[in-house]
């Protein structure tokens, strides 16, 4: 039976591609049409622009609308519309309260006090209260594994009633808390007679939350309806939202082309090429992929923290940046995401100077002894370093090869080992680097302590900044968690283990006449959704029924 299921599915995925296609052959025919008559008769018609009171969003196909046992990226995404949490991330990921009001941290207990917003409601008009918590959190550790939110949950011990506005969190360790594990959605206790339940209702789910935005309708075949919630205790949105299933995310610029799709956020390497092709918008949005220098944590090369220092001064990280991530990314201070929790990046701590990096350098007892352009110390051994990268990645080759540039002015003789993945990784593990060039997407918890307590597949260890990383993972107010991670990048920037080439860049995408006054982020692909729109062009007398009547016809049904 299940085979069966499978044949008549790939059936209608095939079909769906063959009538897409010919959906944008037959539009795009027409259009060129138009074109040419309009070039031929040089007929000039007097065109307007009328704002869409709809977004039109797209997606693949969706497991569940149930956020807790859903494993969809897309459901990830589109549930920040429905849904609050405890606790939001800002621009630089620090943590704000989102339905919480004021709150208390007691960091040696691991636990935190929460007082609530008051007149919160539910899409269903029920009264937000403290029991949706307690409800919440039971329904994901009842999930387990199942849940994407497991993780985050599974910390907590238990939740303290102390009023319908009031409640107390308990962490099961004091050294494993933190605010960021508060940033799960909540639920309502009225939707299903226990948490249990909830834990198990994948089919037919109807999603209610305290959200921008409401369910209005779905078809797991065709499209997903969300409508703004009026009463919502934040910024309301206008527009409605309509989310089309695709059988493929790459369709999504195709649909553009036929203005089935207004806007989506991408993050592929081709997108730059896509949007010049297709004649399309792009707002550029910072995403979680680190680029980065490791230094071997053992090899005599780089054991000292001022040859590490040297190193970095002698790389132009702008020109890398530039010539090798195609100017993709942004600069940063160190491996943490940039502006991280407030802290403010700079780019003075190891800024591009040759002459600097020399001197640095000569101090370490390095000269040109022999004068044939390669540095020796004393006892006359050259300077030579290692380089170690990943053949495959196009952009991460790219730049170092530029690193190697750079470090043999300054007088290094350096190897550059351009290997195939498998023989990439196993280098890696025989250590046989002294800097190894990489990538890393890192989580928005940004929990880094595997990188100083040897559990990288580096084995980097520093207690000290392994204790500064671990202070994150408390419970901390958000002006702490600012003033802890400033002592930690100070540290980090002191020792350098790692040395940051740049941030990536994702793309959001939009049709012709799509702006964005803020943007989102790459945890949030909606965050900001109530400022963005969408104006397509009309031509004046058109007697075709308008966006808004076919809308509300489709309401009224």
């Amino acid at each position: 039976m299940k085979h069966k299921l499978a044949i008549v599915a790939e059936f209608l995925k095939r079909t769906w591609l063959l009538l897409l296609v010919i959906a944008i052959v037959v539009a795009a025919g027409i259009s060129s049409v138009e074109i040419i008559k309009e070039e031929v008769l040089k007929i000039d018609p007097d065109i307007r622009y009328e704002e869409s009171k709809t977004l039109y969003l797209s997606c693949e196909s969706l497991d569940t609308l149930n956020p807790i046992l859903s494993k969809s990226e897309d459901v990830f995404h589109l549930s920040k519309l429905i849904y609050n949490s405890l606790f939001d991330y800002d621009e630089t990921l620090n943590v704000v309260p989102e339905l919480v009001d004021t709150y208390e941290v007691n960091t040696e207990r691991g636990m935190v006090s929460l007082k609530l917003k008051e007149g919160v409601t539910w899409h269903d008009g029920s009264t937000f209260t403290a029991k949706d918590i307690y409800y919440t959190v039971n329904a994901i550790q009842y999930a387990g594994n199942r849940s994407l939110y497991y993780d985050k949950a599974s910390r907590i011990s238990f939740v303290q009633i102390k009023g319908n506005y009031e409640a107390n969190l308990y962490f099961k360790n004091a050294y494993d808390a933190s605010l960021d594990d508060l940033t799960f959605p909540i639920l309502p206790s009225s939707q299903y007679g226990s948490a249990s339940q909830l834990a198990a209702a994948k089919d037919n789910f109807r999603p209610v939350g305290t959200g921008q935005y409401k369910y209005q309708s779905y078809d797991y075949l065709k499209k997903l309806k969300l409508k703004p919630n009026k009463d919502y205790f934040g910024s309301v949105a206008s527009k409605k939202l309509e989310v089309m299933i695709l059988p493929e995310k790459d369709l999504a610029s195709n649909m553009m082309e036929i203005n089935s799709v207004t806007c989506f956020v991408d993050s592929s390497a081709e997108r730059k090429s896509t949007v010049i092709d297709k004649n399309l918008t792009m707002y550029d949005i910072l995403s979680n992929q680190v680029e980065f220098l490791v230094f071997h944590p053992t090899r005599t090369s780089v054991r000292d923290k001022g040859m590490r220092k040297a190193i970095a001064t002698a790389i132009n990280t702008q020109n890398v940046l530039e010539n090798g991530y195609m100017n993709d990314g942004v600069l940063t201070d160190t491996i943490y995401y940039p502006n991280f929790c407030g802290v403010q990046d700079t780019g003075e701590a190891y800024s591009f100077s040759p002459e600097k990096a020399a001197q640095m350098l000569k101090e370490l007892g390095l000269a040109d002894r022999d004068k044939d352009g390669i540095l020796e110390d004393e006892s006359g051994k050259m300077a030579e370093l290692q380089l170690l990268v990943n053949r495959n990645n196009a952009t991460r080759l790219a730049a170092a090869r530029l690193i190697k540039k750079d470090l043999e002015t300054v007088g290094f003789m350096v190897t550059l080992d351009e290997l195939k993945w498998k023989d990439y990784q196993q280098a890696i593990r025989a250590g046989q680097y002294d800097i190894l060039v990489t990538g890393f997407s890192i989580d928005e918890q940004y929990d880094l302590r595997s990188f100083f307590n040897r559990k990288s597949e580096w084995g980097y260890y520093n207690p000290q900044l392994l204790t500064l990383a671990s202070e994150l993972e408390k419970l901390h107010t958000a002006e702490e968690y600012t003033a802890l991670f400033e002592e930690l990048k100070e540290a980090m920037l002191e020792e350098l283990p790692y040395y940051s080439l740049c941030y990536r860049k994702i793309g959001l995408v939009g049709v012709q006449g799509f702006a964005a006054s803020e943007l989102p982020m790459f945890n949030d692909y909606y965050k900001n959704i109530e400022t963005w729109s969408w104006s397509y062009m009309v031509e004046t007398g058109d007697d075709s029924e308008s966006e808004d009547d076919t809308e509300n016809a489709e309401i009224a049904e």
